[in-house]
C-alpha cells in the first residue's frame, strides 16, 4: 500500500470522471457494506477501480467533493472490509492519495480491484456484479452462471519468456498512453499495479504485449493479427477464385490495431458496388458504428490461446468477422445480447482507460449493432458459433419487404429481371423471387413484359402499380 501526493489538477481529473463499468466513488463517511458491494462487484466482473473519500456530485462540486480521511489510520476499515469481510478476500491494490498543498482536505483511498477466479460474497452472503455504472445483486441462476464462468485462468495472464519489463517500459504505445493517464504513474509502477508484469522476475504477460507491444505478433507465440480479404462474390462459402488480390495483414498494439483495421475495412467496403432502387450502382454502406463494435469485440474478446488471426471477409453482399475461439464462459448465441463475460478482462479494462476508449460503452456493443442496423433499414447481425471460432455476419439485406423494393425499383426504371431483383432484395433463390413476382401480379401491380421469355423475361408496372389505384 503506497502513500503519495498528487497535483491539484490530477485530483480534479479523478473527481470529474464519470462513474462507469470500471470506476466508482465512495464517501469516507460510508460503511463497510458499501465497500464490500463495490469491491466484490468489480472482482466478479472484469475488475475496476473505486476511490473512497469523494462525495457525490449532488452534495458538492469540483474540489469540494474531495473530503478524505484525516489520517491514513482512519481509513483502516476500508482495508478490513476488503480482506476480512468479503469471502473470499478481494484481490486488490490500495493507494493513499493526498493533494499537494491541500493536506487539510484529507487522504483518499484509491482501490484497484482485479478480476478474480472466485465468486466473492459480502458478509451477508450476497453476490454482486458490475454492469455498466451499477453494482447489481445476483440471485439464483445468475449466480450459477457466474460460477460456471469462473475458475479458468485466461491466456492473457500467461507470462512471456522473452518479453520483460525493461523492453515493455520503453514501448511507444505505453509511453503515449501514460502521458494522458491520471494520476501520473511511472511505467514500472503502472505495469506492476495492473498485474501486467510479474513482480518477482519482471516477465510481461500476454495482455501487456497485446496492449502495448509495437508488434505483438513478434512477441506473443500465437497468431494475433487481423487479416482482411475481399471476395468478389455473393456465394455462401468463400472460394479462392473470387479472392481479389492478396489478403491484407494488420498488426500493432490493440488500440492501433482497431483503428488501422477500421480504416482498412472502410476503404475496402467503399469499393464494393451495390444496386439501389434507383437503378444506379453505388458504394455499399454499412453503419460505421456496427462495423466498429463488431471489430472491437473481435479484438478484445477473442481467444489469444488459439493460434489464428482474426479474419474479416468482405463479400459483395455481406461482411463476416471471424474471431478465434468459442464463446467464453457460459455465453451462447442465445444469451449474447443479454449476458456478458469477458475472456480477457485486463485487455478490456485497460483499453477502457484511454481518453477516447474504443470500448467506451461496456456491455452495449451488440445492442448498438442491432439498433444502428435497424436505423439503416438493414437486417440485424447473424451470430454463428463454429468449432473453434465465433463469427458475426453483417448482411446487406434490406429490412423492407421484397415487394416494396421491387415496386420502388420499377417506379424509377422501366422493367426488372429476376437477376436484378435478387441483387436488390438479397434473395438468393430464383424461384423465391418468382413467387414475389407472381404475388405482385396477382395484386395487379406488375405484369410480364410482352414477348420477353426465358432468360430475357422481365416485369413492368401496370397502371395500378404506377398510380396505386385500381384501373
Amino acid at each position: 500500500m503506497d502513500e503519495r501526493n498528487i497535483s491539484y489538477e490530477e485530483a480534479l481529473d479523478l473527481i470529474r470522471r464519470q462513474e462507469s463499468h470500471f470506476w466508482d466513488f465512495k464517501s469516507a463517511t460510508g460503511n463497510g457494506r458499501n465497500i464490500q458491494e463495490i469491491s466484490s462487484a468489480f472482482a466478479n466482473a472484469e475488475g475496476g477501480e473505486f476511490i473512497v473519500g469523494i462525495e457525490d456530485a449532488k452534495h458538492a462540486s469540483d474540489i469540494d467533493r474531495w473530503k478524505g480521511f484525516p489520517t491514513v489510520e482512519d481509513a483502516n476499515w476500508v482495508h478490513q472490509n476488503l480482506v476480512g469481510d468479503v469471502d473470499p478476500p478481494i484481490p486488490y491494490d490500495l493507494e493513499y492519495l493526498w493533494i499537494e498543498g491541500h493536506q487539510a482536505r484529507g487522504v483518499c483511498c484509491l482501490v484497484t480491484v482485479q478480476k478474480s477466479a472466485d465468486v466473492h460474497k459480502t458478509a451477508k452472503g450476497e453476490v454482486f456484479q458490475r454492469r455498466g455504472a451499477q453494482s447489481l445483486r445476483l440471485t439464483g441462476s445468475k449466480i450459477a452462471d457466474l460460477s460456471l464462468s469462473k475458475g479458468a485462468r485466461s491466456y492473457e495472464d500467461q507470462p512471456l519468456r522473452d518479453y520483460e519489463i525493461d523492453e515493455l517500459s520503453e514501448e511507444t504505445e505505453l509511453m503515449n498512453f501514460l502521458e494522458s493517464y491520471s494520476p501520473t504513474s511511472s511505467a514500472e509502477k503502472f505495469l506492476t499495479r495492473q498485474r501486467l508484469v510479474n513482480k518477482k522476475d519482471g516477465k510481461a504477460s500476454v495482455a501487456a504485449a497485446i496492449l502495448y507491444a509495437e508488434e505483438p505478433a513478434a512477441v506473443v507465440p500465437k497468431r494475433c493479427s487481423v487479416k482482411i480479404a475481399r471476395y468478389e462474390s455473393k456465394e455462401s462459402a468463400p472460394d479462392r477464385k473470387y479472392l481479389k488480390g492478396t489478403p491484407l495483414t494488420i498488426d500493432g498494439p490493440a488500440r492501433l490495431l482497431i483503428d488501422r483495421t477500421l480504416i482498412a475495412v472502410a476503404e475496402t467496403i467503399e469499393a464494393v458496388p451495390i444496386l439501389g432502387t434507383d437503378g444506379m450502382m453505388s458504394p455499399v454502406k454499412y453503419p460505421p458504428e456496427a462495423l466498429k463494435e463488431i471489430i472491437v469485440n473481435a479484438v478484445i474478446h477473442r481467444d489469444y490461446n488459439v493460434s489464428d488471426d482474426i479474419l474479416i471477409s468482405i463479400f459483395d453482399n455481406r461482411v463476416e468477422v471471424r474471431s478465434p475461439g468459442k464463446l467464453p464462459g457460459h455465453m451462447t448465441s442465445d444469451n449474447i445480447l443479454t449476458d456478458r463475460f469477458a475472456r480477457n478482462p485486463s485487455i478490456v479494462r485497460l483499453l477502457n482507460k484511454y481518453p477516447d476508449p474504443p470500448n467506451k460503452d461496456i456491455g452495449e456493443g451488440l445492442d448498438t449493432v442491432m439498433s444502428v442496423m435497424k436505423a439503416a433499414k438493414l437486417k440485424g447481425p447473424q451470430f454463428v458459433v463454429e468449432e473453434n471460432a465465433f463469427v458475426v455476419v453483417l448482411a446487406h439485406t434490406p429490412l423492407a419487404r421484397p415487394e416494396e423494393l421491387i415496386l420502388e425499383y420499377l417506379r424509377n426504371n422501366p422493367e426488372i429481371s429476376n437477376m436484378v431483383a435478387r441483387s436488390l432484395t438479397g434473395i438468393a433463390s430464383e424461384n423465391r423471387v418468382k413467387q414475389v413476382f407472381y404475388k405482385l401480379k396477382k395484386a395487379g401491380m406488375i405484369e410480364p413484359v410482352p414477348e420477353r421469355v426465358r432468360s430475357k423475361s422481365a416485369w413492368r408496372l401496370t397502371k395500378k402499380g404506377i398510380t396505386g389505384k385500381a384501373e
